[in-house]
Order: structure tokens, then sequence, then C-alpha cells
């Protein structure tokens, strides 16, 4: 009975222990009768679901999609803009009229057209470490998201593993059940003989109900299991379902020998969180960058080109007002550089310089806290799987000395 539950132990050592490292694989799965009222989950369809339902994983897409975005707005400040304008107007009363050069009451029609472009020539290579640090920020999301889709991968994996060790506690509670059925039967008959007295039958029916609670027990357990998978995988809580667990037996042959210096720096190497934190340490950097170009002058071209037309006719020429005429005539632009140098402004600049800093340092800092929770939780799963094994050789010879122990037990009521 032991023997089951501890290598089931044994077996989730080793599987979070493999995952902390992103070196697992998908065990095989069992399949079940069940009633048509309850929907039967296999391992694979759940780790879909979750996959498909998970808000966390769901966020993550989300905020992966926003800095690809922002890398492509980054991209686009690299190119000129453009606009076109035109209005159209219609002026009363006394006023100076440009065409004919003299003050009239006549009511005026106006028509303006005209495009504007511009394009930043130099801002202290501001848009380039704009650029790399949306870049850097992007990679961190899109390896975020990567780490969450295999943590939901192994919080259905530990679910089920938790789920398979409250069936097998069921299982082996109502074994218990029945032997104690089983002793009391014999024990009545013992005290129908006169070969046993009638305290022995009370203190087997007292063992027989503690084994009953204890059913009832690891079936309340079995029920939480269900419903922590339940919320995993965000299904109907009011519809009753049935998870086929993997046969984890088979995926553990033996126990394996593993070096926690190496465990190590093959996380170092593996973990995704790392990689986040390293990006996200490179985009602080790019940030600083950013935030000293405010001390570089600023360069950019401009240009605009445009024609008008008014009612009153072009002048020298009565008040012709041919729309066709005007427009061709009266068409002209330019171009402009301008040259922006800043001398003070308040330490805004050096404000935003070293708030910057701090956000890199606090970068650093993070990495490193990570890199430490990482050989942490390496050793951790180290020492679990080793204390699994202990767990399965002592179950081992716990299962014999039982088995003895029950033998010899059945002998002597025989």
């Amino acid at each position: 009975m032991q023997r089951f539950v501890s290598s089931r132990s044994a077996s989730s050592g080793l599987s979070l222990l493999i995952l902390l490292l992103a070196l697992g694989a998908l065990p095989r799965t069992s399949h079940a009768q069940q009633p048509q009222d309850t929907t039967q989950i296999t391992f694979e369809e759940a780790v879909r679901t979750a996959l498909d339902q998970n808000t966390d994983l769901k966020r993550a897409q989300a905020q992966a999609r926003q800095s690809n975005v922002q890398v492509r707005s980054e991209w686009m400040d690299f190119m000129p803009d453009l606009s076109l304008s035109t209005d159209v107007s219609r002026r009363v009363g006394r006023n100076f009229s440009q065409v004919t050069g003299g003050f009239t009451t006549q009511s005026t029609d106006f028509f303006n057209l005209s495009g504007q472009s511009s394009v930043t020539l130099f801002n202290g290579f501001e848009n380039v470490s704009s650029l790399r640090e949306a870049r850097e920020q992007a990679e961190a999301d899109e390896t975020s998201l990567k780490r969450t889709q295999r943590e939901v991968v192994f919080d259905v994996m530990d679910q089920f593993i938790s789920l398979v060790e409250s069936r097998e506690i069921v299982r082996v509670r109502e074994e218990r059940v029945e032997a104690q059925r089983q002793r009391l039967r014999q024990i009545r008959e013992l005290v129908d003989a006169g070969s046993r007295p009638k305290s022995d039958e009370f203190t087997t029916e007292a063992d027989l109900a503690d084994a009953e609670q204890q059913v009832l027990q690891a079936q309340r357990e079995l029920e939480v299991s269900k419903t922590r998978l339940i919320q995993t995988l965000q299904l109907n809580p009011r519809k009753a379902y049935d998870f086929e667990v993997p046969d984890l037996e088979q995926e553990v042959s033996g126990t394996t020998e593993y070096d926690l210096s190496a465990l190590i720096e093959e996380a170092f190497q593996n973990r995704l969180d790392l990689r986040v934190a390293e990006a996200e340490q490179r985009a602080a950097q790019q940030s600083i960058r950013s935030a000293r170009s405010a001390y570089f002058p600023r360069v950019s071209l401009s240009g605009n080109y445009g024609t008008d037309w008014s009612s009153r006719g072009l002048p020298g020429e009565g008040v012709s007002d041919d729309f066709r005429s005007q427009l061709d005539v009266n068409r002209g632009g330019g171009v402009r550089l301008s040259v922006s140098i800043p001398v003070f402004d308040q330490f805004n600049r050096s404000a935003r310089v070293e708030q910057v800093q701090v956000q890199a340092q606090n970068a650093k800092y993070q990495l490193q806290d990570q890199r430490q929770q990482v050989a942490l939780q390496v050793r951790q799963a180290y020492l679990d799987y080793q204390n699994a094994v202990q767990q399965l050789e002592a179950a081992d010879k716990r299962l014999r000395a039982a088995e003895q122990a029950r033998t010899a037990a059945q002998e002597r009521y025989e």
C-alpha cells in the first residue's frame, strides 16, 4: 500500500526537478469508461485547455503583443511624417485685400491646400536607444510568455500527480477498511467460540470506524484535488469531470544519481526566468542612453508646399476668379532646417538620467536575486528527489514487513 504512494512521491520529486530545468516531457495516459454525464479529460486535453483558458497566459500574450507594437512604433520614428491640410473660408465686412492692395467691404471666399513633412536628422541617438530598449523589452516579454506556458503545463502536471496520490490514498484506505471488516468477522467468530473476549470485538469495531473515517477524509482530499484542477483549467464548476491520470509508474524505471553543481549550471543555461531578467536589464541600460540623449542638440528638416484660391481673383487681373488658374499661379512652398540646443531645463534631464540609472541598478539586483532563487529551487528539488528515493527504499522495507505481518496474522486466526 505505502509502496505505491511513496513511488508516486519519488515520481513527483523527479518531475518537479526536470521541469525546473526545462527538460520535462509529457507522460502517457490511461483510459477508462465513465458515465455519459461525466466529462472525461486526459492529461494532454487538460494541458491544451489550460493553454487556451488560463488568464495568466492570456495576459502574457497581450503584453507580448503590446511590446511588438512598441517596437514597430519606435521603427516609425526614423521615418518622416507627412500631412495634408485644406480649408475653406468666407470673410465679410471691411478688410484689406492682398489681391487688390486696398480695403473693401466685399465678401470674399478663400480656399487653401497644402502639404507638410518633417524628419528628425539627429536627436542624440535617442531614437536608436529607444528602439533597442523596445527590442530588449519585447524579447523579455516573449520569453516571459514562454515561461508562463511552461508554468501552466507544470501546474497541470503537478496537480495531476496530486490527483494520483489522492486516488491511491483512497484506494489504500478502502483496502484497509475491507481488511478491518474481514478481521472483525474473524474476531466475532472467535468471540462466539469463546476463544477471544468481547472487548476484542469492540476494539476491532472501533478500528473499523476509524478506518472508515479516514476513507471519508481521503475522499474529501480527492475532491479538493479535482477542484484545484477545475480552477486551473477554468472549467465550468457545475459539471462533473473525470480526469484520466497519466501512467506515471512507467515513467520512472529506477533512481538516477545527479550532481547538484551540474544541475544548477544547467538551470542557469535553460531557465527562462533568467533570460527575462537579463533582457530587462539590457533594456534598462538602453533607457539610460535614451535619457542622456537629452543633452545633445536636435536637428530636424521640414518642408511645406501648397496653393490657394480667392474669389477676388489674381493681382492686376481684375476680379478673375478662375479656380484652376489661381491654384496654378499661387503655388509655393519652403524648406526649413532647425537646430535646437538645450541650455537649461530646470535640471529635468539630470533627474531623468538619475531615475533610469536607479531603475537599471534595480534590474541588476533583480537578476542577481533571480539567479539565487533558481539555485535554491534546484537545490530544494535535488534534496526532495533524494528524500523521495530514501522514502521509496523505506517503503519497500515496510511493505515486505507488512506482508509478513499480515501472513502471520492470518495464520493466527485460522
